[in-house]
């Protein structure tokens, strides 16, 4: 089964096979969203990336999520 992991800018909320949920994370000022985004686990050393902005400091934060 696939797993991702998150590197930076994100938490695993939910996963389920080859999908999974996660909250936006700032590296900043800790702050975590209350909504979730869904996406497909990537594969085995492949990457999952996304940009957001926080809505607490304002920081531009990237998420990274690598595929076990």
């Amino acid at each position: 089964m696939k797993k991702g992991v998150p590197t930076q800018g994100a938490v695993i909320a939910h996963q389920n096979g080859s999908q999974m949920s996660y909250k936006n994370k700032c590296d900043k000022c800790g702050a975590m969203s209350s909504s979730t985004n869904s996406v497909t686990v990537p594969g085995p050393r492949q990457k999952y990336t996304n940009n957001f902005r926080c809505m607490k400091c304002r920081n531009q934060q990237r998420v990274e999520i690598i595929g076990e």
